[in-house]
This record gives C-alpha cells, sequence and structure tokens, in this order.
C-alpha cells in the first residue's frame, strides 16, 4: 500500500509542473501569430477564434480551470506584419495588498531572471505611463525586446492592478551622428 500512495504522489506532483498563469511572460517580439497562440496557451491564456478576420490586438483570456482565484488577468498582444510588436498581461484585484504582493512577486520572478537594465528603464519612461502608473520596472530581454512590470491604481477602460508589458526595443535619437572612415 505504502508504494502505491507514493507512486500516487509522483504522478500527481510532475502533472503539476511547466509555466503557470503567474509565470513571467516569455513571448518576444518579432514572434509569428501562430507561435505566439501556442506560446500564450502554454501559460494557461486561451485565444478564441471565432473565423471572422484576424483580430489586432488578440486578446487572450485565462484558459477554463477549476477552483477560485484572488483575481483576473488576460493579455492583449498587438502585431505589425503578423509579428508580435507589443503584448500586455492584465491583472485585475479586488484587494490593493494583493495587488502589491502580486507585483512583488512578479519583480521578484523577473529579476531572477533579467539584470536591471537602465536603458530599459529610461525606455519605457520615455512612452507615455501606463493611466494609474504607481510604480514601475523595466528589464531587456533581448537587444529588440524591454519588458515593464506596473503597479497600477485601478483606472478605466481595464481597471487593472497590475500590467507585465513587452515592449519593441526602438533606441531613441541622441541626435549625434557617428562618422566612420
Amino acid at each position: 500500500m505504502r508504494a502505491s500512495n507514493l507512486l500516487l504522489i509522483a504522478l500527481l506532483s510532475t502533472g503539476c509542473g511547466g509555466i503557470t498563469a503567474e509565470a513571467p511572460i516569455t513571448l518576444k517580439v518579432g514572434t509569428d501569430r501562430a507561435a505566439a497562440r501556442k506560446e500564450l496557451r502554454a501559460h494557461k491564456f486561451c485565444f478564441k477564434e471565432d473565423g471572422g478576420p484576424q483580430p489586432n490586438p488578440d486578446v487572450f483570456p485565462r484558459c477554463s480551470r477549476a477552483g477560485a482565484e484572488w483575481g483576473e488577468s488576460w493579455v492583449a498582444v498587438r502585431y505589425e506584419a503578423e509579428k508580435v510588436v507589443e503584448v500586455k498581461r492584465y491583472e485585475r484585484y479586488s484587494d490593493d495588498a494583493r495587488a502589491v504582493e502580486r507585483w512583488n512577486q512578479l519583480v521578484g520572478d523577473r529579476t531572477k531572471l533579467h539584470p536591471d537594465a537602465p536603458d530599459a528603464t529610461a525606455f519605457i519612461q520615455t512612452k507615455a505611463l501606463e493611466p494609474g502608473t504607481r510604480s514601475v520596472k523595466a528589464w531587456r530581454l533581448d537587444p529588440q525586446t524591454v519588458v515593464g512590470a506596473y503597479l497600477l491604481t485601478p483606472t478605466p477602460p481595464a481597471n487593472a492592478s497590475v500590467l507585465e508589458a513587452i515592449y519593441k526595443f526602438e533606441k531613441t535619437d541622441s541626435g549625434i551622428e557617428v562618422i566612420e572612415d
């Protein structure tokens, strides 16, 4: 009987592994639409196709799941020429303490994956900050991708408390021209 209990525990614990909807989004700019949908499904966000024209942005609600959650979340992906240029995961919480806790968790998880990047922070701050921004932290995922984690005061239309946004990194022109001989 004891061996069967251990086997059951082993099987159940392996089924719980993998990416969760709370993990940092790993989708990078430049990804094509089909691959973006597949990757977001792995993050537990499901696109609902209706057979109509391709929307832009695509909106991915959380996949169906059992049990209760503290908030709700969804992802919006914007494309140019069928390639990802912007990803936003919105999270809405009715309790501000939970929103702050979740933002801290997201910042901690992102910091484990990527070091702080002053140029990413500068890039985020030159963009129009999201409505209701209380705090923002930014990282570089690769040479062309910046991610920001925003703690928000819920503001219409999204009324989100936490936002994870992935942007195409566009260097700002310094006005200095480099001439090589």
